[in-house]
């Protein structure tokens, strides 16, 4: 059983945080796809490391594949963002970026999630440095696809326990590109991070 939630303040103290650095994001990916964009936060949780291929799948619902990106921050803050995207958000970006509907291949489509998360991770975690006074490096993200019938049979990530969800979706141009952000900590950098928001 966790034992390391976010009470009522800390939930909306994070969310602020994060609807900040999101609307930074968007102001981004809306000059770089130049169109008007935002980014919204409908919910924010936290859940054991252990439980994070069942809430994959579950947020994925019916999907069969999804693209994932990683990639670990280091420093005084550190650990690790994933996020999820399905078929239909990925293409659906991608073709945004490029704007073109056709010939896209699927290395197009990696590329463009790859930016699109960079900006929003860059942003996100940057915004959490800054209330704890800290730095931290980011190392080259990647990206694959997977199938959710193969999930048992992919490498498992170690060396956190806790994860922070949050659902966000992109409106652009009248498109819902739906995607996951997840956000892998220790222990320790979780309770740093709840006592940071508590002096706030």
């Amino acid at each position: 059983m966790a034992k390391n939630y976010f009470n009522a303040e800390q939930e909306d103290a994070l969310k602020e945080l994060i609807n900040v650095s999101f609307g930074l994001s968007a102001s981004l990916i809306g000059d770089m796809l130049d169109s008007h964009a935002r980014l919204h936060v409908p919910e924010i949780s936290r859940i054991d490391i252990q439980n994070l291929d069942a809430t994959i799948i579950e947020t994925l619902e019916n999907e069969e594949e999804f693209y994932i990106t990683k990639q670990r921050f280091l420093g005084s803050f550190n650990g690790e963002v994933l996020f999820i995207f399905n078929s239909y958000s990925a293409y659906s970006f991608c073709r945004l970026l490029l704007k073109q509907e056709e010939n896209i291949e699927e290395s197009d489509v990696k590329s463009s999630i790859l930016e699109l998360t960079n900006i929003i991770t860059s942003a996100c975690i940057g915004k959490f440095c800054e209330i704890i006074n800290g730095e931290t490096i980011f190392k080259v993200p990647s990206i694959e696809k997977r199938e959710i019938s193969q999930m048992d049979k992919y490498e498992k990530i170690v060396g956190y326990e806790n994860v922070i969800v949050i659902k966000t979706a992109l409106d652009i141009e009248r498109e819902n590109i739906l995607g996951h952000m997840f956000i892998l900590l220790n222990n320790e950098m979780l309770e740093n991070l709840k006592t940071t928001i508590d002096k706030l």
